[in-house]
Formats: structure tokens, C-alpha cells, sequence
């Protein structure tokens, strides 16, 4: 009954305000309950045009129309259109509908902002985009835009991801490409489903449609992989391209190293007098690893990073001489002036092209493209090792891959082409966290200590950007971290070891007037001072999606109590052991005279697990958080 009067007042008002308005499209009540399932935000219509007239010429033409359900899915309601002084936009427009679809809105002129996406440090910049956005309070709400850009130099086709979010779900979304039939072009299928696909042949082109309608809203889970890694995409990219007057080929990973290689070819010598003060600077030498780590931070003085975006300069360094004189330039050109500089020692090294952050960079060995990289760095094989340098921070440590540049796939560019090789990652026991304490603890359930801890690998870089703060931030941050009742920090001191595997020491002193809770006669010592992992995985019901733990670890905590006169113990904790396929849990409590000695040891393992095996991954960590509340029972004499 409730059901045919909401039907009866829709259609009321339907007629009542046709009489004003025009037709309604895209009414928010006809989207399917499947499709609002877990969804933010329902893509209603996406159709994607790709014409390529010749290699280095293309239109695209765009139509998106998305309704909005509720706050979160304002991020889906958002227009940006990328282009340089290589792509041209032609046209804008949008409007947007209100629930029941009657246009309530147009996009003006003035609504469109043209923005510099500049990165940190950008000087040079001509990679652009338009920004459109309609402002509303009223769920749910429809938005439609509409664009064509042209190509004019073409290095990098668009890819088709239809699913480019958690809580998005997909009425209906098609890719078209075309291009004409003497042209090769290289496309590439993943987790898509049978049949979505139709080619023909029309007016001399070729022509490829991908279709694909209901595809319900994925809900984030957490440990959840990226979500490009199991939904559907169509890749594409040329076999031949046209690029700011740079023509290449691009069937393989060769072939395209052939081309950055020309790109590059003697933009690495430097002026004779800096020649000469770089010789002059290593002198005889006969370990080559000491010498690159001293050219390396020589050019980490002499250099800041500057993001420059101009044509072919996108992918062309400036010349080694050229930022030898300014003193600074982007990933490119600061790679290739390590270059430059180790020449000059006679030090051979190699120009790498890779990904870093959200690029995970070459993942489809056999199907090279652009896409898959946004960074450079420099190899140098030395004897049976290889060092591996990041040439745009003043800070890094010599020789060391973060963990956000670790183990991807990078394109060596040699002479004889591209090389596809890894970067290096590290295991649990060289991504360590270190530490030792002596506790006294007072009758009134004070205490007073000191405290180092020692960090390494991938776990130096969480402190590593503490260690240039002020005395105050530094305190702050831990405080944070430890949360402890009445905390005091006395002193802070830090060292640092800026090594292929780097390292740093942090010192302090601290107290606290409420560390131990006294309850009559007893006292409640917490074992786990610094280390307390406090929640565990949340719980899903009906997983869907595989568990992945990013890196490897390695934590001991090894902590000393000096117990108060007068006292007793009434209750010593056991030691727990727990020992699975995601990491194992050691903790041992040992008592000699007024002093107890606690340590815990956590292993946790990289990996990736089926869906299937997440109850125990977060039994696993629940049991962590369990023994980790481990008290120390104290009765008065």
C-alpha cells in the first residue's frame, strides 16, 4: 500500500510540474536498489570517444553523467580535464538535475577554473586542467558534463577504467575507439566480462566498443588490494607515436628505451671547470661505493628539486649543465646530472625511468606504455650490487628506496634500449623498531625512565621527518604515540645513519605522576609501555576481496621494571607465543628479586591471502591487542 502511494505522489508531482519545466531525464527514484546498494555515488551514462586520425593526431570526446546520493559522493560530482601545450580543449558544458531529473542548473563560463597542477617545487609548468563542480546541499542530485579536447602530439593514449572507486556504481559506461586502417594501435583487456566487446570496420577506420552496464558498487574492506588490480580496464598505446616533433615506437620496452635514450643522448656534460673540481673532490680511489655516496649528497648540497612541464620537457631532462648553473630541475634532469657527475670519475650509471606513490609503476611487463611511469632515478651497477639513487631529495640517504619506490618494475635506459629490471625491497628483519627502557616505578604508582629506540629501513622513515622538527613537534609526536596518563618528556635527542640501509637512534627521558593504578593495597603495572597496539582488523561480514599487508616488519621491545620497596607480586602475567602464515607474537615476563623484565618481539609478514583467510588474519591481531594489555599485580607488604 505504502509502495502505490509513493507511486501516486511521484507521478503527481511529475504532472504538476511538466507544465513548467521540460521532460525529466535521469530521475534519481530509477536507479535500481541493486545499484544504490553500498553505493555514494551511481555513474547514470559514460561514454567515452577516442579518434585517432594519424599517430600524433586524436579527439576525444567525453559524456559523463553521475548522481550524487549523499555527501560522500561529492568527489564523483567533480570535473577535471587534463591538458598542455600539446592537447587543446574545445569545449565545456554541464548542467545539473534535481531527484527527479528537471534540469535546476547550467554550467557557467566562469564556474570552470583553469588550475596549474603544480607540484611541490614546480617553476615550468604547462600541464593544466579545467575544474567544474556544481554546488548543492539537496540529495540526491544528477550532474551531467560533456568535453572534447584535441591532440596535437600523441605519447600516451587514454585508458578506459569504469570503476574508479570504492562506492561507485556503474549504470552504463562505453569506450569507443577508432583509427584508421593502415594504423596499428595495442590494446590490452583486463577483468572484463565476456562479450562486452564489438569491432567493425567503417568508412576506412576501424572501430572498437566496450560496453558494460549494472556493475554494482564495491565496498572498501579493510587490507583490501588497489582496486585497479581487479576491475575492468582497456588499456591502449600506439606502436608508433608523433610527440612534440619526437617521433618513436612503442611495440616493445626496447624500443621505447631507443627513444629516451635519443631523447637524453649528450645532455650529460658538464663544464670542464666543474669537471675538474669533481675529480679533484674523490682523488684516487679504489672503493667505488664510498665515492658515489660522496658525489651523491655532493649533489644533494648543490641541488632542489623544481618540477618542470613543457611539451617534450615532460619526458626530456634539461641539459646536466643547464642545472649545474641554476642549481636546480625535476626528476629527470637532477637524474641526469648524477649522471653527468659520475662521469666525470668514470663511474658508468644508468638513466631509469619508473613509478612512484600512486604510480605502482611497470606492472604489465608485456604491454609497454607511458602510463606506467611518472619518475626518474639512476642505477649504478657496482661489481656484483647495484645501488639504486633518489635524486630529488636533499635528505634521502644514500643508496635507499622508501618504501613507496620499493620493488617495482623500472625501464633501464641503456644504448642498446630499454631494460626492464626491479628495485630492491627490503625484508622484516632490515625494517626494524628497536627498543630498550628502565622503568622505576614509586609505592604512589609514579615513575621516572629512560628510554632509546632504534629505527631502520622502512621504519627510519617514519621518524626520519621528525628528526629536522622542533624540540615542541618532536615532544608532541610522542606524546601522540604513547598516550600514557600524565606523560612528561625530559629531553629528546636524535642521530642518524643516511646509509644504503639507514637507521636513527632516538633518546629520551620521561615520567609521569599517573603511570600505575593504585587500588588499595594493590598496584596495576602495564607491561607494554611504548608498543601497545590498541584495535585490531575491523570485522566484514561476507568478504569479498583478498587480504594484503603492504610491507614487512620487525618490533622487540625489551623493557626493564625497578619495582618499589614494600611490594610483592600477587600476579605475573604469562608469556604468550602465537605463530601464523601473517606474523608471529613472542612476550616473555621474568622476575629476579624487585625487578621484572618484559620483552615482546612481532614479526609481521608482506603478503598477499584469499578472502577466505581474514578471520584469521584478524584473530591474529586481536590476540596481539588481548595480550598486550598484560599487567603487572603488586600487593602491599
Amino acid at each position: 500500500m505504502k509502495s502505490i502511494l509513493l507511486l501516486i505522489f511521484v507521478s503527481v508531482i511529475f504532472i504538476s510540474s511538466a507544465s513548467d519545466k521540460k521532460e525529466p531525464i535521469y530521475p534519481a527514484f530509477t536507479i535500481s536498489e541493486k545499484l544504490k546498494k553500498d553505493a555514494n555515488a551511481v555513474c547514470r551514462e559514460y561514454t567515452h570517444e577516442f579518434e585517432l586520425k594519424d599517430y600524433g593526431k586524436a579527439t576525444e570526446r567525453v559524456k559523463m553523467v553521475v548522481t550524487i546520493l549523499n555527501e560522500k559522493g561529492e568527489q564523483f560530482g567533480n570535473l577535471l580535464v587534463f591538458y598542455d601545450n600539446l592537447v587543446k580543449v574545445t569545449s565545456i558544458s554541464g548542467k545539473s538535475y534535481d531527484a527527479l531529473g528537471f534540469q535546476d542548473d547550467k554550467l557557467k563560463n566562469s564556474s570552470i577554473y583553469d588550475v596549474n597542477i603544480t607540484t611541490a617545487g614546480s617553476l615550468y609548468d604547462s600541464y593544466r586542467m579545467k575544474v567544474a563542480h556544481f554546488e548543492t546541499d539537496t540529495y540526491p542530485y544528477t550532474i551531467e558534463y560533456q568535453y572534447e579536447i584535441e591532440h596535437n602530439g600523441l605519447l600516451a593514449y587514454p585508458n578506459w577504467k569504469p570503476v574508479s572507486d570504492f562506492r561507485y556504481a556503474i549504470e552504463k559506461s562505453t569506450f569507443v575507439v577508432s583509427w584508421p586502417e593502415g594504423m596499428e594501435i595495442r590494446i590490452k583487456e583486463l577483468n572484463l566480462p565476456y562479450n562486452c566487446l564489438t569491432s567493425k570496420k567503417e568508412n576506412g577506420k576501424n572501430i572498437s566498443e566496450w560496453k558494460l552496464d549494472t556493475l554494482t558498487a564495491i565496498r572498501e574492506e579493510p587490507y583490501s588490494p588497489e582496486i585497479y588490480t581487479f576491475t575492468p580496464q582497456v588499456l591502449i598505446a600506439p606502436t608508433q607515436f608523433s610527440y612534440d616533433g619526437f617521433p618513436g615506437k612503442m611495440t616493445t620496452w626496447n624500443e621505447f628505451g631507443t627513444w629516451i635514450w635519443k631523447l637524453n643522448e649528450g645532455r650529460d656534460q658538464l663544464p670542464l671547470q666543474r669537471q675538474t673540481e669533481i675529480r679533484n673532490l674523490v682523488g684516487e680511489f679504489s672503493d667505488t661505493v664510498s665515492v658515489v655516496k660522496q658525489l651523491y649528497e655532493y649533489m644533494q648540497k648543490r641541488t632542489r628539486y623544481v618540477g618542470i612541464q613543457l611539451g617534450i620537457g615532460g619526458f626530456q631532462p634539461f641539459p646536466a649543465e643547464t642545472v649545474d648553473r641554476l642549481g636546480y630541475g625535476d626528476c629527470k634532469a637532477l637524474s641526469n646530472y648524477m649522471r653527468a657527475i659520475l662521469n666525470c670519475v668514470g663511474i658508468p650509471s644508468v638513466y631509469t625511468i619508473a613509478g612512484v606513490a600512486s604510480n605502482p609503476g611497470i606492472l604489465y611487463t608485456e604491454f609497454p606504455s607511458i602510463n606506467q611511469n611518472n619518475h626518474a632515478v639512476v642505477c649504478v651497477p657496482v661489481n656484483k650490487d647495484t645501488l639504486w639513487l633518489e635524486c630529488t631529495s636533499q635528505t634521502q640517504p644514500f643508496g635507499f628506496f622508501s618504501e613507496p619506490s620499493a620493488n617495482r618494475t623500472v625501464l633501464l635506459i641503456t644504448e642498446n634500449g630499454g631494460i626492464l629490471t626491479k628495485t630492491p625491497k627490503l625484508n622484516a628483519q632490515q625494517n626494524q623498531q628497536l627498543r630498550s627502557a628502565e622503568i622505576h616505578v614509586a609505592p604512589d604508582g609514579s615513575m621516572n625512565g629512560s628510554v632509546i629506540t632504534y629505527y631502520s629501513g622502512y621504519q627510519y622513515d617514519f621518524v626520519a621527518p621528525v628528526i629536522t622538527e622542533s624540540y615542541k613537534e618532536q615532544e608532541k609526536e610522542l606524546l601522540d604515540d604513547m598516550a600514557l596518563p600524565g606523560l612528561k618528556i625530559n629531553g629528546i635527542t636524535y642521530s642518524e645513519n643516511k646509509d644504503i640501509l639507514p637507521s636513527a637512534s632516538e633518546i629520551f627521558s620521561i615520567s609521569s605522576e599517573l603511570f600505575a593504578t593504585k587500588t588499595g593495597v594493590r598496584l596495576f603495572i602495564p607491561l607494554n609501555v611504548f608498543n601497545k597496539r590498541k584495535t585490531s582488523p575491523q570485522k566484514t561480514e561476507n568478504r569479498q576481496l583478498p587480504v594484503v599487508q603492504d610491507f614487512s616488519y620487525y618490533d622487540k621491545d625489551s623493557l626493564t621494571f625497578l619495582l618499589p620497596d614494600g611490594y610483592q607480586t600477587e600476579t605475573l602475567p604469562k608469556g604468550k607465543t602465537i605463530k601464523t602464515e601473517f606474523g608471529e607474537y613472542i612476550s616473555n615476563i621474568n622476575q629476579t628479586d624487585n625487578k621484572i623484565t618484559y620483552t615482546r618481539e612481532i614479526t609481521i609478514n608482506k603478503g598477499e591471502w584469499p578472502k577466505e583467510k581474514y578471520d584469521g588474519f584478524v584473530e591474529f591481531f586481536s590476540k596481539i591487542v588481548e595480550f598486550d594489555k598484560a599487567k603487572l599485580v603488586m600487593k602491599q607488604l
